[in-house]
């Protein structure tokens, strides 16, 4: 938006820039999302219930429809309103949300979606899954429609992914050293500072640190610090 000032005989244009939106977090989206669901007896459009959040969601939230006929939730699909859209190196990332939110392998429902449609009640979770050696961290808030009727059932589903970090299982015979410098390297020291905790030079807390790289597949420093996790 531009507005314009008058002074005199002269004319100034400037621009005016909206403030910037303040981010909104899983949780206060969340709250808003129940809010909405306790308030109304019977919400009979999921749109209606998620039209007030879909243009705050930030690029790491997943929201989703489940749509299945009454009574045979086995033949359920998801509509998926909104994916998770962080870039990453990850090849099977987008097939793993794919399966992960609000699905798990082989397609069957996360246990708290389908216990909120059991109950009719909302189910909020937090939980770490792994697939393969790929790890994701997430919350999930599964809103079902309030009540059973014939015809085609719904249950709403919001998520958002934290993390998601590639990890490899270590070898169980690393010495007590080894497991000092992972832990102190998760905390954000420096070589020489590690050197000192552990009295060993810095040349030789790296030389441990390369190795500890290859065991882990790592390429590097931090890649280490994630696979370790």
């Amino acid at each position: 938006m531009t507005k314009t000032v008058v002074s005199g005989h002269a004319c100034k244009h400037f621009a005016v820039h909206p403030p910037p939106m303040r981010s909104v977090s899983f949780g206060e989206l969340a709250q808003q999302l129940i809010d909405v669901w306790i308030s109304r007896d019977d919400i009979k459009d999921p749109r209606s219930l998620y039209q007030g959040i879909r243009e705050r969601l930030a690029t790491n939230m997943v929201l989703a429809v489940i749509d299945f006929p009454v009574g045979r939730l086995s033949e359920f699909q998801v509509d998926v309103v909104r994916d998770y859209s962080i870039p990453t190196s990850y090849e099977d990332v987008p097939e793993l949300l794919k399966t992960r939110l609000p699905l798990l392998p082989r397609g069957h429902l996360h246990p708290s979606v389908e216990k909120a449609i059991a109950t009719r009640r909302p189910s909020l979770i937090a939980e770490t899954v792994y697939h393969g050696d790929l790890q994701t961290n997430f919350e999930m808030l599964a809103l079902p429609h309030q009540l059973e009727k014939p015809g085609v059932d719904w249950c709403l589903v919001f998520g958002v992914i934290h993390y998601l970090l590639k990890s490899a299982p270590l070898r169980k015979d690393l010495d007590d050293i080894d497991l000092v410098i992972l832990q102190l390297l998760r905390e954000g020291l420096q070589m020489r500072q590690i050197g000192l905790r552990v009295e060993l030079s810095p040349r030789t807390v790296e030389h441990r640190v390369e190795r500890l790289k290859r065991l882990a597949n790592a390429r590097t420093l931090h890649d280490l610090v994630a696979r370790s996790l």
